[in-house]
């Protein structure tokens, strides 16, 4: 009785799978077949509806046996059934290939349900080959069927499985697309600022003269980097040293250095370290020189003026303590002014003119190297010539920083020009030097 109700059971699941590969847009007139699979269907329909609702799992039915899935799934051609009706020396205990827990002796129930079901099976492949989809070879190569359960398993389901994810929202909302351009340019300022007083009594055995110095500085930068070819970078750089002369009584303060220079250059970048350069170097000072106790300037703002257009190519190097600069132009353009006529022959004008004009070449070698933590050598050497006169000078600024606001400079400047004479009348080697101890604010 229990063959005949598997032989059905299994009919009818081939009936449900062969019924849904059917068109269903055809219309006809459903057959005695589809209406026993359409009853079996809407069965298993109550049965699922069943087992969702308040059924538990007792151990008292059908599915304590682990053999009746075969009826269930997918049709498959099994070794058991063959072995069973071709093998002379087979045992219905050779049916069992899953070791799970012991199934009681060779005359259990089970034992016979499982002999039935292979029959089943065996009857199958011979009368209706063409429903079989899948083999247990096919299986065993996908690791479908598993041989290594000792002991029966419960299946834990997921608390993520029984939540009910709700459907996104569509919210339509205007978006406001706000689009920045980047800020190629970068600004640095640098101030600072040292007194010194020097003092002697009266009966000091060498003698001496009092007197109160101040030395300002600052340095501002407007640099200008797309980042790809293009930089435009602008040095702006002051200087103003003063002290007090005793021995002058008309003018109690004199400048010991002074000092105003502007520095423009466009570059575009031609290789790794190689750029094209336009350089404009522009110089002058800020304010009157006057000898002790006389009413004559020796110099004054905008005499001398001196402005140097320079083209050509820059080599630049960058490592972590020491960057360098190499401007080489072989195109210069020099061009000098004197405000104040009667210092025109002074600065090695032709009389009766203001400026003079200079066409050669010109090299410009900028570095600064840190030496040590607290110790940073800046230097700037110039060298231009006209291919009849020359211009050199080398300015070195030694910076020892004791804090973040307190700082020593040792500045060193030698500097040589064949178009100036000294009194009598000779070209000689100029130089000019100051130490310092003061404060120094960057931002």
């Amino acid at each position: 009785m229990k063959t005949i109700f598997l032989d059905i059971l299994f009919l009818f699941t081939i009936f449900v799978s062969v019924a849904q590969k059917k068109d269903k847009a055809i219309n006809v007139t459903p057959s005695f077949s589809d209406q026993i699979v359409e009853n079996y269907t809407d069965s298993l329909y109550q049965l699922s509806d069943y087992y969702n609702s308040n059924w538990k799992y007792k151990k008292g039915d059908l599915l304590s046996n682990p053999y009746y899935y075969r009826l269930f799934v997918q049709p498959t051609f099994y070794f058991n059934p063959i072995k069973h009706q071709m093998d002379i020396g087979w045992h219905p205990s050779d049916s069992i290939v899953v070791p799970l827990a012991p199934l009681g002796n060779k005359s259990d129930e089970i034992l016979e349900t499982n002999t039935a079901i292979d029959k089943f099976f065996s009857d199958i492949y011979i009368s209706h080959p063409q429903y079989i989809v899948t083999s247990q070879s096919v299986l065993d190569k996908n690791e479908g069927l598993r041989t290594d359960m000792k002991h029966e398993t419960e299946h834990k389901v997921e608390l993520a499985s029984r939540v009910t994810t709700p459907k996104p929202v569509q919210v339509f909302e205007p978006i406001q697309v706000v689009g920045y351009r980047p800020n190629f340019w970068k600004f640095k300022q640098t101030y600072s600022l040292q007194l010194m007083e020097y003092y002697f009594s009266d009966n000091w055995y060498q003698g001496g003269s009092n007197y109160n110095s101040i030395l300002m500085t600052a340095n501002i930068q407007a640099n200008y980097n797309n980042n790809s070819k293009v930089a435009f970078n602008n040095t702006l750089t002051m200087q103003l040293g003063l002290q007090t002369v005793k021995a002058d009584t008309i003018h109690p303060w004199h400048p010991t250095t002074d000092q105003l220079r502007m520095v423009n250059q466009l570059s575009v970048k031609a290789a790794k370290n190689w750029s094209y350069t336009a350089t404009l170097t522009s110089t002058t000072r800020m304010t009157p020189q006057y000898p002790n106790n006389s009413r004559l300037c020796t110099a004054d703002f905008f005499s001398q003026f001196e402005s140097v257009l320079s083209i050509g190519m820059a080599w630049s190097l960058a490592r972590k303590k020491f960057s360098s600069t190499i401007n080489m132009a072989p195109l210069s353009y020099d061009w000098k002014y004197v405000g104040r006529k009667r210092l025109r022959s002074r600065y090695g004008l032709y009389p009766n003119h203001h400026s003079r004009e200079y066409i050669g070449s010109n090299v410009t070698l900028s570095y600064t190297w840190k030496l040590l933590n607290e110790l940073t050598w800046v230097a700037r050497m110039y060298y231009f010539t006209d291919y009849k006169r020359v211009q050199w000078e080398w300015e070195n600024t030694f910076t020892f920083t004791i804090n973040k606001y307190l700082n020593t400079k040792l500045y060193l400047y030698p500097r040589f020009d064949d178009t100036m004479y000294d009194d009598n009348g000779n070209h000689t080697l100029q130089f000019k030097q100051w130490l310092s101890l003061g404060f120094n604010v960057t931002f």
